[in-house]
């Protein structure tokens, strides 16, 4: 029979869903999240209750509620930032979808944490250690993790675990970060008017060629370990009739091995290199560095994942590997995964939705999630040592 707790998980899936839609339209890209973080700061002060709550000077809100004595201490995390730069949001609602940009990343999550913040202040059921619910920011692109990593700082010794929310995973289960690297890269020449100086080298046609030249070292679909590179970004020059002086590249290197990045980054660098030779000045700048990490299928952490799904008639999910807050608490020792609410598609994109029929079961996975993960006995939730 479901507790109080539960009862309250159950009603909130329409103010979720609302929720969602006012938080997806305040603009958040990553480095410019402080409209939105306060917005979510107010709505926890109105929440009430809390032992603490606080920003930071970077934009990132936490909100503790301190719980009993030798029980898990948990870390949960929904990340304010989005891809998107755009002054506008706008959702589009259709029968059973909302679409924008960032609605399911990570507008949802930041929603469904407010929604089951709400339930615990109002039901928390008992047995549960402290909790620390966080909206934080620098998860997306050149935010290289910057929220969480500092939460990881601030908050050292008062967790045991920590939890990432995202509104797009409600079927799957994170034990694997996949590490990655990114890097900008230039190519500067001296540049000159495309007639009287032509002939000279083009900044943008050396990148381009030395982008040519790493086409063969693409890892290719389906090979294992699995393993991604991206060019991003691409900019440069100073006008159609100036022989463009410089460009610009951004690189995304992915591996679910972290000695798989390193080792096709320093082919990337050698094969640049060697394709701009002499004509160009070549510089390597690191943007990003996202740590990897594992967590075991049968660790305590995951079960309480599990087992919080039973009776939701929610289908037996995917243990993945993906790139998310958690990557950080697992690279830093912690016991992490990552957990979502709902169904959606076409991440990153203007096009971006989600499915609002799941969302229901989405926020009660996530709260019993929550709450069985913070009644495990912190000696079922070691840090690893050695980090």
């Amino acid at each position: 029979m479901p507790n109080a707790y539960e009862e309250a998980l159950a009603r909130l899936a329409p103010s979720v869903v609302e929720e969602t839609v006012r938080i997806t339209e305040i603009p958040a890209p990553t480095f410019k999240e402080g409209v939105r973080a306060e917005y979510v700061r107010g709505r926890l002060e109105g929440i009430g209750g809390w032992d603490d709550l606080a920003v930071d000077s970077i934009s990132d809100v936490a909100a503790v509620r301190r719980g009993m004595p030798g029980r898990t201490r948990l870390l949960v995390c929904a990340h304010l930032d989005t891809v998107f730069p755009d002054e506008a949001t706008p959702v589009t609602r259709s029968r059973g979808r909302l679409t924008g940009r960032g609605v399911g990343d990570n507008s949802l999550g930041v929603a469904a944490l407010l929604g089951v913040a709400q339930a615990l202040q109002q039901a928390a059921p008992k047995g549960l250690g402290d909790l620390i619910l966080a909206a934080n920011v620098g998860e997306e692109g050149r935010g290289d993790l910057r929220g969480v990593k500092r939460l990881l700082k601030d908050y050292e010794g008062q967790f045991d675990a920590m939890l990432a929310v995202e509104g797009h995973a409600l079927n799957r289960i994170q034990l694997v970060g996949v590490a990655s690297l990114r890097h900008e890269v230039s190519v500067t020449t001296d540049g000159g008017h495309s007639w009287g100086a032509y002939g000279r080298p083009n900044a943008i046609a050396l990148l381009a060629r030395a982008i040519t030249a790493i086409e063969p070292l693409m890892p290719e679909v389906g090979m294992e370990p699995r393993t991604t590179m991206n060019v991003g970004v691409i900019r440069g020059g100073r006008s159609v009739n100036t022989i463009a002086p410089d460009a610009t590249m951004e690189l995304d290197i992915r591996s679910v091995d972290p000695l798989r990045v390193t080792s096709l980054l320093r082919s990337v660098r050698n094969t640049m290199r060697d394709a701009v030779n002499e004509e160009g000045e070549m510089a390597f700048r690191r943007i990003g560095n996202r740590p990897g990490g594992t967590i075991e299928e049968d660790h305590p952490l995951v079960r309480a994942a599990l087992d919080a799904r039973r009776g939701l008639d929610l289908p037996v999910p995917e243990f993945n590997a993906g790139s998310t807050d958690a990557n950080a608490a697992l690279d830093a020792g912690y016991p992490a995964t990552c957990v979502g609410v709902t169904t959606g598609g076409e991440p990153h994109t203007p096009r971006e939705w989600i499915s609002t029929g799941p969302i229901a079961q989405g926020v009660q996975y996530l709260g019993r999630t929550i709450a069985n993960a913070a009644r495990l006995p912190q000696s079922a939730v070691p840090r690893r040592v050695g980090r």
